[in-house]
């Protein structure tokens, strides 16, 4: 994570929610504001050092696993939007369809009825006007035959006009068809590379998989490993906990204290590993829950809040981090797609991520966390179980 990106993160927060009281009170002198900004440029760039000490140890396949799983987050959002804009151009075209369809039906009415009027236009015009109107010696029968002409030839060039306003209509629904078609068309297309790219995206994630796997396995530093993610994640969260310290609830948010027990758990599926738990290897224990669910399922939020990091995390992989205010917040590891960015305003119960398996994991799955002033607690305490059909 750089600087910018760390500052940009701090400043999308809002000054006022982010900076201590003694800031707020001097919001109105530019030279304090400055001078705090800059203090908060150096804690952040301490910060980044200590990641990119961290990262420094991290081998080229963890790299190489971490550029493809966010290859991978982008791939998959792009399909999912250009899909989403190829349903959304069938929906268009059917519906020009249907417009195209009632026009010509519409044209057509109308070709009949002035074909009819033509002819009995023609019938008329057999005889001179003037000739008609000068027979009729009722004066009566004079008006009622100038009214009629009047009214006929009104009439006939109304329908003309709708009729040639029809053809115009059609003209424009019938290129309006075609371009969409087009559009489709490329779309289509695009949607075939896309998934080309994603395929050759996987392909690759496998292969470093499975060769950081064989490196972990003949250097025996799996425990090692483990403890670096682990120290990396506290070392992030304390930074973030630090930052958002002062970061307040609206106030007409329900709190995030007084719904403990009341919430989900952000997935459906059989927990697989237990807050306090031991680890595989017995010599650390879990600091959340690790949940089994398919690649792909949605992941909901479990509380309003706001995110305060989505980016890929060593042994933790594609990760999204809410802020609940009051010192609370919700962690979300091994997703396969982040759907919301650093700064977002969050609802309870939005999809915010799906399932997946980034940053190593042998199966699809989500690790979630509760923390309450950087201390981990455990989520099933917080938590109910997720229906299949809850949202």
């Amino acid at each position: 994570m750089s600087s910018p990106l760390l500052i940009s993160m701090l400043f999308s927060l809002g000054l006022g929610l982010l900076l201590p009281a003694a800031v707020l009170s001097a919001e109105n002198d530019p030279k304090i504001l400055e001078q705090q900004l800059q203090d908060l440029e150096v804690e952040i760039s301490k910060f980044k050092q200590l990641l990119d000490k961290t990262n420094s140890q991290r081998s080229s396949l963890e790299d190489n696993l971490r550029t493809n799983e966010k290859a991978i987050n982008e791939l998959l959002k792009k399909i999912e939007q250009m899909q989403q804009a190829i349903q959304q151009g069938e929906t268009t075209i059917n519906t020009l369809r249907q417009e195209k369809s009632g026009l010509e039906a519409a044209r057509l009415q109308q070709q009949n009825y002035l074909i009819t009027q033509l002819r009995a236009a023609y019938e008329i015009g057999n005889q001179p006007y003037m000739k008609v109107l000068l027979n009729q010696e009722d004066p009566s029968q004079l008006d009622r035959m100038l009214t009629y002409y009047q009214y006929f030839s009104r009439a006939r060039a109304e329908q003309i006009a709708h009729y040639r306003g029809t053809i115009e209509q059609l003209n424009q629904v019938t290129g309006n068809l075609e371009a969409e078609n087009l559009g489709l068309q490329q779309n289509r297309a695009l949607l075939v590379t896309q998934k080309q790219q994603l395929q050759l995206a996987r392909v690759d994630k496998q292969q470093s998989l499975t060769e950081l796997k064989l490196e972990i396995a003949s250097t025996g530093s799996e425990i090692q490993k483990l403890s670096q993610n682990r120290q990396e994640l506290e070392a992030l969260l304390e930074k973030i906990n630090s930052s958002v310290a002062a970061l307040p609830s609206p106030t007409d948010m329900v709190s995030f204290e007084s719904r403990k027990g009341k919430m989900q758990l952000p997935v459906a599926g059989k927990i697989l590993s237990r807050y306090g738990s031991q680890r595989s290897n017995a010599k650390l224990k879990w600091r959340g829950v690790l949940i089994e669910a398919k690649e792909g399922d949605p992941v909901y939020a479990i509380h309003y809040g706001r995110v305060i990091f989505s980016d890929w995390l060593r042994g933790f992989g594609l990760m999204m981090i809410i802020s609940h205010g009051d010192g609370y917040m919700s962690l979300y590891g091994h997703n396969q797609v982040l759907y919301r960015e650093t700064g977002d305003w969050i609802r309870a119960g939005e999809n915010i991520a799906s399932v997946g398996d980034s940053g190593g994991q042998n199966q699809a799955g989500l690790y979630f966390e509760i923390r309450h002033s950087g201390k981990p607690t455990n989520p099933q305490q917080w938590c109910q179980a997720r229906s299949k059909n809850a949202a």
